[in-house]
This record gives C-alpha cells, structure tokens and sequence, in this order.
C-alpha cells in the first residue's frame, strides 16, 4: 500500500520525490520530501483499528475549512478513500515551555477555532464509549476498564455546561510546528465540535495554561474562577482516562510506555474518578 500512496501522491503534485520517514507519530506512518516544489510531508493513514474515533472525510472537510488561517496547516492535496493527506513542511516542534509568541498565537489559534462557524460534523461521544466497551472487553483488567468508562460518563454529566465548539481533541507539543514565526497546528484527525472542555484539559496539562488563560476563551469567558477550576479538574481527569482508554485499544506500540504503567495508571484514575470541586 505505501508504494501505491508515493505512486498517487506523485501523481497528484507532477513531480517525482524521494520521502524520507519522520521519527515521530506513533500511528500514521509520516514522510518528508524535498524538491522543487518545496518541503512536503506526506501522512499515510493508520487504520480505522489504530485511531479510534476518526473520521477521515469529517477530518478532510475541516481541513478545507481551516485554510487561510494562519495556524491551520497548508494542504496540498488529500484523498481519505485512498488513506494519505500531504500538507506543507511546517517546521519542528517548539521547544517546551512554549516562549511568550509562541503561547500567545496557539491561544488565539484556540479562540479562532471555538467561534468558528460551519466546521463541520460532530463527535459522537456515547457511541466512542460503547466502542471501547467492546473493544475493551476481556482485556486485563477488563471489568475496571468498564467501571473506567461508566465513570467518564458521570464525569461527562457534571461537567459546566458551556456549549459544544470546534475541539481539535488532541493538543500536546507534538502537534504543533514552529517556523519563520509563525505557529501551525497539525494533526485534525480527531477534531470535531464536541466538549472545549477536552482542549482546555490539554493547555492545562501540557501547556501549563492558567485559569485567566482559560477564561479568555469564548467557551468559558461566563464562567465565574470557582466554576472554571472546577470544570476544569474534571476535565483533566477525562482527558487522562481517555488517552488511558484509547491506550488500551490500540496498544502502546510507539508509545514509550508499558503494560505495568497502562494498569498502575487504570487503577489511579478509578481511585480518583470523583475530582475535588
């Protein structure tokens, strides 16, 4: 299958290239290449098995809509049957902490895509959760991954009610480049209007975003400081149960974690399932 993408990819921009693997993605596979026509990279999709809760129309769709926005990634071309998406070469990722420019533009990148309008279709949460059930069934640690579900969906139900927005789903340092000043961030796969409150987990923890960071959002610009720190801590823990969950699904392949640290972590988060308001 990758020698019949590189053929159509070829086919697609005119021109021969050489492509070269990146070391980073531990699903798709992804290429560089570089020639006349400028720095590409070239994703390969991983299958439906790999990625739970992927769309690669609903993906492709997006994608169209976020161009001319300088944050959203520069498509060259996409084809989801075929299973490929090439897009400009944007840069490596930044260096963490993110420097002041670097933090400012991913925060107004998140502003522009919560009052975005017409992005789309909407993730479909309940029937996320029933594929993990049965996906998950009869793993090890099988009944506590059940609990872990039946908890997420309490937690889901206490959340502050702020509206559903475009989410991209799956904010961390890997899926942001850096280049001639400018931030861009890539990887949409998961992305879809759904809860903010995911997206606000994810500067939380990987950005280290304060509480006045949060509150210059337009999801949560109401909420008063205790009500925002309070959604937030619920956030936090589904977005750990959720990548715990998706762990268990696709397996740790590429990960750089294990089996030990899988379950030690499943029993923390049903230890901790209830989050201090």
């Amino acid at each position: 299958m990758q020698d019949e993408v590189f053929t159509a990819v070829q086919r697609h921009i005119g021109a021969i290239c050489t492509w070269r693997p990146l070391g980073q993605g531990c699903s798709n596979g992804l290429y560089r290449s570089q020639n006349d026509g400028g720095a590409r990279v070239l994703r390969i999709n991983a299958g439906a098995e790999a990625v739970p809760g992927v769309d690669r129309i609903r993906e492709a769709r997006l994608l169209e809509r976020l161009q001319g926005f300088d944050w959203a990634p520069r498509i060259q071309g996409c084809d989801p049957a075929a299973g490929w998406l090439l897009m400009d070469w944007h840069g490596d990722s930044p260096a963490a902490p993110l420097a002041g420019d670097q933090r400012q533009q991913l925060l107004q990148a998140v502003r522009d895509w919560q009052v975005l309008e017409d992005a789309g279709a909407a993730v479909d949460y309940p029937a996320l959760y029933d594929h993990y059930r049965l996906e998950l069934r009869g793993l090890p640690l099988g009944k506590a991954l059940l609990q872990l579900i039946e908890a997420l969906e309490t937690n889901w139900e206490s959340l502050p009610d702020v509206g559903h927005r475009l989410t991209h789903h799956d904010l961390h340092p890997g899926n942001l480049c850096w280049m001639d000043g400018r931030l861009v961030v890539v990887d949409w796969e998961y992305a879809a209007i759904g809860n903010p409150w995911f997206d606000a987990a994810a500067l939380a923890k990987h950005f280290e975003a304060s509480l006045v960071e949060l509150s210059s959002l337009p999801a949560f610009a109401d909420l008063d400081a205790d009500t925002l720190a309070e959604g937030l801590g619920r956030a936090c823990w589904m977005f750990d149960a959720l990548g715990c969950l998706w762990y268990w699904a696709r397996g740790l392949s590429g990960s750089g974690y294990d089996m030990a640290w899988l379950m030690r972590e499943t029993l923390r988060l049903l230890k901790t399932s209830e989050p201090a308001g």
